[in-house]
C-alpha cells in the first residue's frame, strides 16, 4: 500500500510505539505523499470509472430496488476494474494500494453499493491471495481464474459469529485424502450471491480428532452450492451481501490453501510490507495483513467520501439558505459546524494516506486497525452533523424532496449507508478491544518494555497552531505507558484482557492519540507545501480529539479504581440471568436446560420451528457431516467438546442431552 517503488520488510509500529510511551515523529516525517506518476495512474481509472457510473447506475434506482442493473458488474469486469490491483498480464490495472482506494473512493461519492462491490472483489477476492501463494497447481488454478475474469469472494461468516476460532461448516476428507466434501452454511457474504468463485473457511477434523480451519477454493458452479438469499439492511441497497449453503461440496486437494505460517487468513502474524503493485517486495506476504489492508480498502474510503459529501453538503445548505434575510452561513454556530466536518475529513484522508503509503518505513499492520474505527466514526459524526443541520430536509429522503420540487440531496441515504461502515470488517468496539489485546501484549515481554526517553519535540519543526498537538500527544503516550506499565505489572494477561472496559478504553486512548499524531505530523509538512488551511484543520482536528481524551481518561480513571457505586457489569449479568436476556421485564422464564439448548441446535441445523425431543437424528435425514456440524455447535454453544460418535449413538434429543449433561455434569 505505497506509491513508492520499493519497501524494505520493516517491524516497528507507529501504534505500538505509542503504547510504550513514544511518539515517533522520525518515522511520520516527512509524511508520506504519492508520487506524481502514480497520481496519475489513479486519475485515470477514477476518470472510466466515473463514465461507466453516470451511464450505468441511477443511485435512487439501485437503492429503491436493492439491485445493481444487469450487465453493470460485466462492464466494471471489460474495464479491468474488478482487477484493480491485479498485474496487467492477467488483465489487470497494476494500480497501488492508494489509487485502488482513490478508485473506491470515487464509487462512494456516487453509490456506496458499487463501492462495495470494488472493495470486496479487489480486497478480499481471489486474486488478492496471488502475492501470498506458493508456486504450484492453486496459484497456477486462480490466475487461470482471475485472467478469464471472475467475480470472486471470500466466505466466512457464519451465524455463530466470526469472532469464534472455530467454524462450523466442516470439510469431511475422502478419496483418501484426494478432495474434501465441504458442508455448511455462510452468511452475510459480500459480492457471495454473484461470486463465481470463492474461498471457503471450514473445520477440518484430522484422523487424531484434531481440529483446524482451512481455507478452500470452489467453483460456485459445483454440485451443491447454493445462494440462499440475499441480505436486506437499513443501508447498503443494492450491494450483493448474502447467505450461501454448502451440501458436500467436493473440493479437490490441491485447492485447500496451504498451511502458511498464520493458517488462514483471519488470523494475522508479523506483517511485511508492500510495494507500489500491492505485491510483496520478497518474501510472501502474510495472509492476516492481506485481510486488515483489504478491510482498510473496504472502509476507509467509503467513509472519506461521507465525510466529503457532508462537508459539501453543509456548505451548500449554508450558502443558500436564510434567516429572516440573513445568510445562514453568516451564524457563528453554522460556521463553526462546516469547520467540524472539514476537520473530519481532514482526519479520515490523513490516517487512510498513512495507512498505505506509511509502509516504506514503519509497519502499519497494527495500524490499521484503529485506522477502521478513527475513519468510519469520523464519517458517522460528519453525516449527522450534516443532518442536524439541515433539519427535517436531511431526514427526508431524495425521492420526497424531488417530489416537491427541492433540490435531492441524498443526506438520507448516506446516513443509512454510513452505520455499515461501523458494522462491516468488525463492529467498532470490538476492534478497539482487539487492538488494545495486540499491543498491551508486547509490556508481558520484557524486551518491548521501554527502556529510552523519546526526545523532546523540536518546535521549530511544527506549525504555530499544531505545536502544543505535538507536545501534548508526547505526554499522553507517557500517560499511556504507564497505566499500561501499572496494569501489566500488577495482573497476569489473562485476568486482565477479562477486563473487557478497561481495554476498550484503553483501546480509544490509543487510537484517539494515533489519529492526533499522523494529523499534526501531516499538517507539519502539507504547511512547508503552502498549504494554508491544512494547519487549521489539523488543530480543529486534534482539539476535537482531545475533548474525547478528556471523557475516555475519566472512564479509565474510574474503571481502575474501586468502585463504590453502582457496577454496570453486575447489574447486567443479574439482568441477563434473571430475564434470560429480555431485558428486564419482571416476566422471568425457567433456566435453559441442556435438553433444551440441544433442541435448539438441532431446530438450526435441520430447519426447524420446533422438535419432538423423542424423534430421530435419522428419520429427520441426519447424516454423519451433520453429526460434526452439530458436535461444533454444541462445542460453540456449551463450551463442550463431544465426539461425533456421541451424536450418532444417541439419535434423539432427549438422549443426546443426557449423554452431554452426563459429560458436563449438569444432568
Amino acid at each position: 500500500m505505497t506509491s513508492s517503488g520499493s519497501s524494505a520488510p520493516t517491524s516497528t509500529s507507529v501504534l505500538r510505539e505509542l503504547y510504550l510511551g513514544r511518539v515517533r515523529w522520525d518515522l511520520l516525517r516527512p509524511f508520506p505523499d504519492q508520487e506524481t506518476g502514480d497520481r496519475g495512474a489513479g486519475d485515470v481509472v477514477i476518470a472510466e470509472l466515473r463514465g461507466l457510473l453516470h451511464e450505468w447506475i441511477d443511485p435512487e434506482a439501485v437503492d429503491g430496488e436493492g439491485r445493481l442493473p444487469d450487465g453493470f458488474t460485466d462492464a466494471l469486469q471489460e474495464a479491468g476494474l474488478l482487477r484493480l490491483m491485479v498485474e496487467p498480464s492477467l488483465g489487470g490495472r497494476g494500480l497501488s494500494w492508494l489509487n485502488a482506494c482513490r478508485v473506491v473512493e470515487a464509487a462512494a461519492g456516487w453509490s456506496m453499493p458499487v463501492a462495495f462491490t470494488l472493495a470486496i472483489q479487489n480486497g478480499f477476492g481471489s486474486g488478492s491471495y496471488l502475492p501470498a501463494l506458493p508456486p504450484g497447481p492453486l496459484h497456477d488454478l486462480i490466475s487461470h481464474r482471475v485472467a478469464g475474469g471472475i467475480v470472486s469472494a471470500a466466505a466466512d461468516a457464519e451465524a455463530a459469529g466470526t469472532a469464534n476460532q472455530s467454524r462450523t461448516t466442516v470439510a469431511v476428507p475422502v478419496e483418501n485424502g484426494a478432495a474434501y466434501l465441504v458442508t455448511g452454511e455462510k452468511c452475510f457474504i459480500g459480492n457471495g450471491p454473484i461470486a463465481d468463485f470463492l474461498d471457503v473457511s471450514a473445520t477440518v477434523i484430522a484422523a487424531d480428532g484434531t481440529e483446524s480451519v482451512r481455507l478452500f477454493f470452489l467453483d460456485t458452479g459445483s454440485p451443491g452450492f447454493e445462494v440462499v438469499g440475499t441480505h436486506q439492511f437499513m443501508g447498503l441497497r443494492g450491494a450483493a451481501i448474502g447467505v450461501l449453503r454448502l451440501d458436500a461440496v467436493r473440493v479437490p486437494a490441491e485447492q485447500m490453501l496451504p498451511e502458511l505460517s498464520d493458517g488462514w487468513r483471519m488470523r494475522p502474524t508479523a506483517p511485511r510490507s508492500v510495494d507500489g503493485t500491492g505485491t510483496p517486495p520478497g518474501d510472501l506476504l502474510d495472509l492476516g495483513q492481506l485481510a486488515t489492508l483489504a478491510r482498510h480498502l473496504v472502509i476507509a474510503p467509503p467513509s472519506l467520501a461521507v465525510a466529503r459529501m457532508s462537508l459539501r453538503w453543509a456548505r451548500d445548505f449554508a450558502g443558500r439558505r436564510t434567516i429572516d434575510g440573513r445568510g445562514l452561513g453568516s451564524y457563528e454556530e453554522i460556521q463553526r459546524q462546516v469547520a467540524e466536518n472539514a476537520a473530519e475529513v481532514y482526519a479520515a484522508e490523513t490516517i487512510l494516506r498513512w495507512c498505505v503509503l506509511g509502509t516504506d518505513r514503519a509497519d502499519t499492520h497494527l495500524d490499521l486497525t484503529p485506522a477502521k474505527n478513527l475513519a468510519s466514526r469520523a464519517a458517522e459524526r460528519a453525516i449527522d452533523r450534516t443532518m442536524a443541520l439541515l433539519g427535517a430536509e436531511g431526514y427526508e429522503t431524495a425521492r420526497s424532496k424531488t417530489a416537491r420540487g427541492a433540490e435531492p440531496l441524498p443526506v438520507e441515504r448516506c446516513f443509512r449507508d454510513a452505520r455499515a461502515l461501523r458494522v462491516a470488517g468488525g463492529v467498532d468496539f470490538m476492534l478497539d478491544l482487539w487492538s488494545a489485546k495486540a499491543n498491551l501484549s508486547a509490556w508481558y515481554d520484557q524486551a518491548g518494555r521501554p527502556g529510552t526517553t523519546p526526545p523532546p519535540v523540536d518546535a521549530e519543526s511544527f506549525p504555530p497552531r499544531c505545536l502544543p498537538h505535538a507536545r501534548f500527544v508526547t505526554e499522553q503516550a507517557e500517560r499511556l505507558a504507564q497505566i499500561c506499565r501499572r496494569l501489566t505489572g500488577d495482573t497476569p494477561l489473562e485476568a486482565l484482557f477479562e477486563r473487557q472496559r478497561t481495554i476498550k478504553l484503553i483501546g480509544q486512548i490509543a487510537t484517539e492519540l494515533l489519529g492526533i499524531a499522523v494529523a499534526v505530523a501531516r499538517s507539519a509538512d502539507l504547511a512547508d507545501q503552502d498549504e494554508p488551511m491544512t494547519p487549521a484543520l489539523a488543530d480543529l482536528a486534534c482539539t476535537a480529539a482531545r475533548h474525547r481524551l478528556t471523557a475516555l481518561w475519566s472512564q479509565l480513571t474510574e474503571e481502575t479504581t474501586p468502585r463504590t457505586g453502582t457496577d454496570p457489569a453486575t447489574t447486567g449479568a443479574a439482568l441477563l440471568d434473571a430475564t434470560g436476556g429480555t431485558g428486564g421485564t419482571g416476566e422471568t422464564e425457567p433456566p435453559d436446560t441442556t435438553e433444551a439448548t440441544v433442541a435448539a441446535i438441532w431446530c438450526e441445523l435441520f430447519g426447524l420451528e420446533t422438535i419432538d425431543p423423542r424423534v430421530d437424528f435419522y428419520e429427520l435425514g441426519g447424516h454423519s457431516l451433520l453429526a460434526i456440524r452439530m458436535t461444533a455447535r454444541i462445542r460453540d454453544v456449551l463450551g463442550l467438546k463431544i465426539p461425533v460418535r456421541m451424536v450418532l449413538e444417541n439419535p434423539t434429543v432427549a438422549e443426546l442431552a443426557e449423554a452431554v449433561g452426563a459429560r458436563s455434569g449438569t444432568s
